[in-house]
């Protein structure tokens, strides 16, 4: 009996132990680092071409690289996967180590360097970032769990990792993969108001939530990527503004960028302000019944853009470049559109805004906005509409008062759009602004049978 107790008791000190949420990582003795010729992250990634997908394999003996970890699958945010990079600080470039084992913040923890053997893996892209690991047919997957300790070593050194500070507007592809901070982030007020959103909490969160980010000097906005599994996925979204600590990446399909935490304590929003665009709205009644067309343009006839400036448009870049909005045939449809995006111009910003010609809003009631608008390819919000009285000619010093216009945030088909413009009284010109990143926001927008009809007082 005396034994049994203390069989009993002791495994309820093991399953007691082995319950708590902080315990120290053991320390992983490899039972040797081997050495040999030392690669560069820089220099296995160099031939690769995510236009190509094509794949390095690596066929020599005592061949290596190293890098530093940071990534963590602690809570829940990584799995199966180590994200390292080639340097502390100032890192030129990241890779993704795709390894069949989790719980991998015991063997690995955030800040070690490793080294990896590189005879019998591959390199290549994976969901859009460059990972390396085992080729099978024509795909690159994990290591076998069997195989991990013939490949990947732990060090002895652990480093403090310092993150890059960073700008969302000079993102480029090749700063994925990078441990970097950004300041000055809000989240998108639309997820806050008027029900609170939770980072990955919500009934349509599949596998991950996306929440997009904005940041506020710039208006660039990127979608903070939060599995499902976290162990922070029901955490409410903060209201203020602050920064992010974490890694930027590419989603599961490979049709965005996303950015990536370790840990809820790198989400630090701490009660700063936020910095919310001011709209402007004529706070009167206007049920969009009025039917009389006070203008009109269905581009049906703008078979080159140039003929829109006979007509009183203007179709200006601001960023010093030719890209502008341009007419488009819908395919397989008896239709044109004026449409425009930053895919593969390589502009930070891409600026354009396409302006109406004057309208006279004198001796009118119940005037409004309405237009048809699609967006396609979408990987950010690029689009806003304007109204002025007073067109300087330059839309840059021109004092615009921004509307409220909720464009597609998501790819979609044409939608009709309706905005009250009843509270002006003048002539008046509307505009869409167009403002993308290459390539963080490149989304395609479409705009057509632009109009503004009110009724005319006798």
């Amino acid at each position: 009996m005396q034994k049994i107790t203390y069989i009993i008791l002791s495994s309820l000190l093991f399953l007691y132990g082995c319950s708590k949420e902080d315990f120290e990582i053991p320390e992983i003795n490899n039972k040797e680092i081997p050495t040999g010729n030392l690669l560069s992250l820089k220099g296995i990634t160099a031939n690769l071409d995510s236009r190509e997908q094509n794949i390095s394999t690596f066929t020599v003996e005592d061949q290596f690289v190293e890098g530093y970890v940071i990534s963590s699958d602690k809570e829940g945010n990584f799995f199966k996967e180590l994200i390292i990079q080639d340097t502390v600080e100032s890192p030129t470039i990241g890779v993704v180590v795709l390894l069949d084992e989790r719980a991998l913040y015991q063997r690995y923890p955030f800040g070690t360097k490793i080294r990896i053997r590189l005879k019998g893996l591959s390199i290549g892209f994976k969901n859009g970032v460059v990972s390396l690991g085992i080729l099978k047919e024509s795909e690159i997957e994990a290591i076998d769990f069997s195989s991990i300790d013939n490949h990947v070593f732990r060090t002895t050194e652990t480093k403090e990792i310092k993150p890059l500070p960073f700008k969302l507007e000079d993102l480029k592809a090749n700063d994925v993969l990078k441990y970097v901070t950004v300041d000055n982030l809000q989240f998108n007020q639309n997820l806050l108001f008027p029900e609170l959103k939770t980072l990955a909490g919500e009934v349509a969160d599949k596998f991950d939530g996306l929440r997009a980010m904005q940041q506020c000097a710039s208006g660039v906005e990127l979608m903070l990527c939060t599995s499902t599994f976290a162990s922070f996925k029901n955490v409410d979204l903060p209201q203020s503004s602050g920064t992010i600590t974490g890694i930027i990446t590419r989603d599961f399909g490979d049709d965005f960028f996303v950015f990536k935490i370790n840990s809820i304590a790198h989400l630090n929003f701490n009660e700063q302000e936020r910095c919310d665009p001011v709209f402007f709205e004529c706070n009167t009644t206007n049920n969009f019944s009025a039917t009389e067309v006070l203008f009109k343009e269905d581009f049906e006839t703008i078979t080159n853009e140039n003929k829109l400036d006979p007509l009183g448009w203007f179709n200006i870049n601001t960023t010093r470049d030719e890209k502008r909005w341009v007419d488009k045939k819908v395919i397989n449809v008896a239709n044109r559109v004026l449409s425009i995006s930053a895919q593969n111009t390589n502009l930070r910003p891409l600026e354009a805004w396409l302006i109406t010609p004057e309208i006279n809003l004198e001796n009118t009631i119940n005037a409004y906005l309405q237009f048809r608008i699609r967006t396609r390819f979408n990987t950010g919000k690029a689009l806003d509409v304007w109204i002025t009285e007073d067109f300087s000619g330059n839309p840059l010093t021109t004092k615009w008062k921004h509307l409220p216009v909720v464009v597609p945030i998501l790819s979609s088909n044409f939608k009709i759009i309706q905005q009250d413009i009843s509270c002006f009284k003048n002539k008046v010109r509307l505009a869409f602004q167009y403002k993308g990143y290459d390539p963080i926001i490149t989304s395609t927008y479409e705009v057509d049978d632009v109009q503004i009809l009110g009724i005319k007082k006798e």
